[in-house]
């Protein structure tokens, strides 16, 4: 039975010439001599008895008749590449994620080979905080920090206490406070959102005094973190934020104990059926055990002391 088809190697070989400049540079991108890669387009041009290619110039170019082997082909080799692709990548599942920065950053990235690993589970993160992604299904989950949950409610991750952090030595040259009373002092940094952390937090403890403006407004919770490091003032410290910085004595807890915010983490999920998903479900669930685990760890590191 005569064959029906070329050999696909000098249909690959063909398709390559057809869109680099020249013979010798489709032969280095096949990893072939010049010599062998000419072979496999002869061979198609013999099969189909028809020339594909002007060589009478410079550089070969395709003849009228390529040109139309070219579009007739290309559809068909790319159905046979996606179908290839498809059957030898892994099969995963997948989970997009809407939150902020410095949580993808400092809490989220760092756990996803875990993740991966565990659950099997590819993850997206999508620094956002706008509720249509949720509500058009461009995330299947999101994780925002709030006082209350989003519309619709959610599932609370964790709870956010806060303590004073600073670096060693501030930036003026003044060791960081012992008590909330100097703490007013000192340069207050604070980001814009949520907004008036400091005075929320100075009314949970007590301070009498009247609450100053923050000296420093910052975009993300990271950045006023860095701030603080730099010796540029006051932050106030988080769990699952700022445990890197305290464990690596970047920054010092200070003036206080921690105490409530007011504040959590909230998880909310696109659609009740996403809820309801098995892998997904088992997914939150060890969110929260996770969450938990850094928490205790955020409140052993804010026990420590400039004075020890």
């Amino acid at each position: 039975m005569l064959r029906q088809t070329p050999p696909l190697e000098a249909t690959e070989a063909f398709l390559v010439a057809a869109r680099t400049p020249s013979f010798r540079a489709a032969a280095a991108a096949m990893a072939l001599s010049p010599s062998a890669f000419s072979r496999r387009i002869q061979l198609l041009e013999a099969f189909l008895d028809a020339p594909l290619f002007d060589r009478s110039g410079a550089r070969a170019v395709l003849t009228d008749t390529g040109r139309s082997y070219l579009a007739a082909i290309q559809p068909a080799v790319e159905a046979i590449r996606l179908a290839s692709a498809e059957i030898r990548k892994p099969v995963r599942d997948s989970i997009r994620i809407a939150t902020s920065h410095s949580l993808a950053a400092e809490w989220i990235l760092p756990r996803l080979g875990l993740v991966q690993r565990e659950f099997g589970l590819g993850v997206e993160l999508i620094v956002s905080r706008d509720r249509r992604t949720l509500r058009e299904g461009e995330v299947d989950l999101a994780i925002w920090g709030a006082i209350e949950p989003e519309p619709g409610g959610g599932e609370m991750l964790v709870a956010l206490d806060a303590v004073p952090v600073a670096a060693p030595c501030l930036a003026d040259g003044r060791s960081p406070p012992t008590d909330i009373r100097s703490l007013l002092d000192y340069p207050l940094l604070d980001v814009r959102s949520p907004p008036e952390s400091w005075r929320r937090w100075l009314q949970v403890t007590g301070c009498p005094a009247e609450v100053p403006q923050p000296d420093g407004v910052y975009e993300t919770n990271q950045l006023a973190y860095e701030a603080a490091g730099a010796g540029l003032g006051i932050a106030l410290a988080i769990p699952l934020l700022t445990n890197r910085y305290m464990k690596n004595g970047h920054l010092l807890p200070c003036a206080s104990a921690p105490a409530p915010t007011g504040m959590a983490y909230w998880i909310h999920h696109a659609t009740s059926a996403a809820r309801r998903n098995g892998k997904a479900r088992s997914f939150v669930e060890w969110l929260k055990d996770e969450a938990a685990a850094t928490k205790a760890d955020f409140f052993a590191l804010a026990s420590r002391s400039f004075l020890t």
